[in-house]
């Protein structure tokens, strides 16, 4: 993501900066700098053994994910199957649409 703020002269974020209205409220959510569209995502080390590191990428590469996109779409699936009821968004019915295809493909050619 690229600074909003690095393209605009001194004068222009001072102009910008005289037309905010400070409070003491609580922004919530929190502002986004860049398009709806872009989810702002958060890095979170994750701990795992070397074996398993392996498996994540290889896995991760079978399914044409970025190591980090297949892990997010696990935790994206587990938190979507935990809330029992609810209607899932559409893009996680997508995904899990994909993930369970590629399932169903490689169980297909092992078994061939």
């Amino acid at each position: 993501m690229t600074d909003p703020f690095e393209n605009m002269s001194p004068a222009e974020v001072a102009a910008m900066a005289k037309r905010l209205e400070f409070t003491d409220e609580p922004v919530d959510p929190p502002i986004r700098t860049g398009p709806d569209t872009d989810p702002v995502l958060i890095p979170r080390s994750v701990k795992m053994t070397y074996d398993l590191d392996k498996a994540c990428k290889r896995r991760a590469a079978e399914l044409g994910l970025s190591q980090s996109a297949y892990i997010r779409s696990l935790i994206e699936r587990d938190v979507a199957e935990g809330k029992a009821g609810e209607q899932r968004p559409a893009w996680v019915r997508d995904l899990l649409g994909v993930i369970a295809r590629r399932e169903h493909e490689d169980e297909h050619r092992q078994a061939s």
